[in-house]
């Protein structure tokens, strides 16, 4: 699970970078990668399909990827991260 702050633009791309040197890790081989776009409530903020762009999440193909909008303060789509969650296979 990687999470994101999807109002702070200007730091999306030291994001984008620290979430690719990661999945570059050995031992993070074939990990599923959940991305959430924290702060949706916030005006400004990414959305969905705009974070996937911003986050390069389409060139990841070694891996089941998953990206959510969300907002932890006002707790929206946190039922279906966790659906996702709950529907992933275990090794």
């Amino acid at each position: 699970m990687y999470v994101v702050d999807s109002a702070d633009l200007g730091n999306i791309d030291v994001a984008k970078l620290q979430l690719h040197q990661l999945l570059a890790w050995p031992s993070l081989e074939g990990v599923p990668l959940l991305v959430l776009g924290n702060k949706k409530d916030l005006e400004g903020a990414l959305q969905e399909k705009a974070l996937i762009e911003a986050m390069d999440l389409n060139s990841i193909k070694d891996r089941v990827v998953a990206c959510y909008s969300i907002s932890c303060k006002n707790m929206v789509n946190i039922e279906n991260v966790l659906k996702w969650l709950s529907n992933i296979k275990k090794k």
